[in-house]
């Protein structure tokens, strides 16, 4: 019974894994303070085949345009948004890029704020659609304070990462209750709750225990491919938290229920 669940799960991981390696969007979240006229981003693209460019609006108080610079075989542009008029009631707003090319390309992105430049440069694979967004801050007033506590990574722990714990956990717990069901008439004279609890937590050790190397496979596969791909981007290891903590707990309740004794009806003879 344990082998089929083990399959099934690892059979559901490598399904999320080719859906995550086979998407065609990559995101890109910047943000932006906004403390005097001009401040903005400069975006610059090039590459070999054709890039299509599409950007979100915004109000009066921003100028923003798409400059197309191609020529002599090479696709080239540059997408400009600044701060043209002083609206101190300004609420924070989002700007929004969206390229797209058959080839690969290269982007460079300046963010202007308070005559500081901040540059990053983006390689983009071909068939991919890059999105970049950009969280615009008012700081007119100058009353804008950096956040100096950060959230937690494993509180940001990528969706897919969450997915495969809760599908394989599920997986594991589904097929633990049936057996409770199975064993609880087979051994109905010696079973009990403590049998039954022990059970549920041997499958919760072994479904924590395929999640994790399934996690720690994604992950540093995924790290990676990125930083090949995309040169800059980078996963962090403490992704991983979320499923070394269920399977620490898990094992700590499992060695429990080893030492009470509760498993001795369950794996006699």
């Amino acid at each position: 019974m344990l082998i089929p669940t083990y399959v099934k799960a690892l059979s559901v991981a490598v399904y999320l894994l080719m859906t995550i390696n086979l998407a065609n969007v990559m995101v890109v979240q910047k943000d932006l303070v906004l403390s005097g006229l001009n401040d903005g981003v400069v975006i610059d693209y090039r590459g070999k085949d054709q890039i299509y460019v599409l950007t979100s609006d915004l109000s009066d108080a921003f100028i923003s345009d798409v400059i197309n610079t191609s020529g002599g075989g090479v696709f080239s542009g540059r997408i400009y948004m600044r701060l043209s008029k002083q609206a101190f009631n300004l609420s924070d707003a989002y700007f929004m890029v969206v390229l797209y090319s058959p080839s690969p390309y290269v982007i460079n992105v300046s963010r202007v704020s308070s005559e500081k430049v901040l540059t990053d440069i983006l390689n983009s694979p071909g068939n991919v659609s890059l999105q970049l967004t950009f969280r615009l801050i008012n700081n007119l007033t100058g009353s804008y304070v950096t956040p100096t506590i950060q959230i937690p990574m494993y509180l940001r722990a990528p969706i897919w990462n969450v997915a495969i714990v809760l599908v394989v956990l599920t997986m594991f717990i589904s097929t633990a209750v049936l057996d409770v069901r199975s064993y609880s008439q087979l051994k109905k004279d010696r079973w009990g709750v403590e049998e039954s609890v022990a059970l549920l937590v041997r499958y919760l050790l072994y479904g924590s225990l395929t999640a994790f190397i399934v996690s720690v496979v994604a992950t540093v596969g995924l790290t990676i491919y990125n930083n090949i791909v995309f040169k800059n981007f980078s996963f962090d290891i403490s992704w991983l938290l979320i499923p070394f903590i269920i399977l620490f707990l898990s094992a700590v309740v499992y060695y429990a229920c080893k030492w009470k004794g509760w498993y001795d009806v369950i794996d006699e003879e």
